[in-house]
């Protein structure tokens, strides 16, 4: 009997220290937490405040970055995430001297670490290096003979193979590349590859965006929207470059293209062809474009001046010799 009475007693004893234990084990709400955020208010006056210093954020325009004084001001006072120097704003714009605008088309300078002409490029990632004729220090080799030019290979490792680099096709010591120009109306109409790129009269853009050739169509800023391929190249209205980047057409920036000053300096490659802002003809060579240091115009064409720092002058430079809108490299 009395193990019996033993048993049981042990048996109410766990039976109470089981209660105990999940009573333990509870989790209850902490009221401090409750009287944190309500006690004094301040988490709520303190998101309100956030919540109205950002909408008054968002109502600030953002000012300009294309003075000499902003430029140096070591602020981003344009809110586009760059720089002074390292925005296109001021490192790509004539009025702006604090961020160089010397030269980097020498072996030294393209060889020195410096940015030496502002444009936010680098020695050898410099075009005014990579594709300079002159210019040794840059590339796994030279692309500047008629062999080097002949063989098929890119030599110099800049992407261009033979007279599709400019170390052949502007070297006058390379004779391989045609030693004729292929730029008139002569030229333009006989039928023949007078330049030796592979492409003839009309089918050659030295021909068909020429403003200096009459005997190959253009089509004219007037034509751009009446939905006629004018010209006969296959492309109508503003999916024709001589539309698309002449600045007196009206030709809105498509979505994922890289044509207008904002899709031109975000240093994106919006249009996925592999070049990004003013490493794209899209860019460098739209009229519609401000924002890669233009030379585009007649009176920029013929400055004497590097204008938009590529290492090429004037009518040296495509984007005055190949405009449909430049006129004083004609002859």
């Amino acid at each position: 009997m009395r193990d019996g009475l033993w048993f049981l007693m042990v048996a109410l004893l766990a039976a109470g220290f089981g209660c105990r234990a999940e009573a333990d084990d509870t989790v209850l709400p902490d009221a401090r937490d409750d009287g944190a955020a309500t006690e004094d208010g301040s988490g709520a006056d303190a998101d309100a405040d956030a919540d109205a210093d950002a909408d008054a954020d968002a109502d600030v325009p953002p000012a300009p970055e294309n003075t000499n004084a902003l430029c140096g001001d070591r602020a981003d006072n344009d809110g586009d995430g760059y720089t002074d120097c390292d925005d296109y704003d001021c490192s790509r714009n004539p009025s702006v001297t604090v961020c160089g605008g010397g030269s980097e088309d020498t072996d030294a300078l393209c060889d020195d670490g410096l940015d030496n002409d502002g444009d936010t490029y680098t020695d050898c990632d410099d075009y005014g290096c990579s594709r300079s004729p002159s210019v040794t220090v840059c590339g796994g080799g030279s692309e500047n003979t008629d062999a080097l030019c002949s063989d098929r290979l890119d030599n110099d490792g800049d992407t261009y193979t033979d007279c599709d680099d400019y170390g052949c096709s502007r070297n006058p010591s390379v004779t391989v590349c045609g030693s004729t120009r292929e730029d008139n109306d002569t030229a333009c109409g006989n039928g023949t590859d007078d330049d030796g790129d592979t492409r003839t009269d009309c089918r050659d853009s030295d021909c068909s965006s020429n403003p200096c050739v009459t005997v190959c169509v253009h089509e004219t800023p007037a034509q751009c929207g009446n939905g006629t391929d004018d010209d006969g190249d296959g492309y109508t209205d503003c999916v024709d470059y001589d539309c698309l980047y002449h600045p007196d057409a009206v030709c809105p920036c498509a979505a994922g293209g890289e044509c207008d000053d904002a899709s031109c300096g975000n240093r994106t490659d919006d249009d996925g062809d592999g070049y990004t802002d003013c490493d794209d003809f899209s860019c460098s060579r739209n009229g519609h474009v401000t924002a890669c240091g233009a030379e585009q115009t007649n009176a920029q064409c013929g400055n004497r001046t590097d204008d938009d720092g590529d290492g090429y002058t004037d009518c040296d430079d495509f984007s005055c010799s190949r405009s449909l809108w430049v006129t004083v490299c004609c002859g």
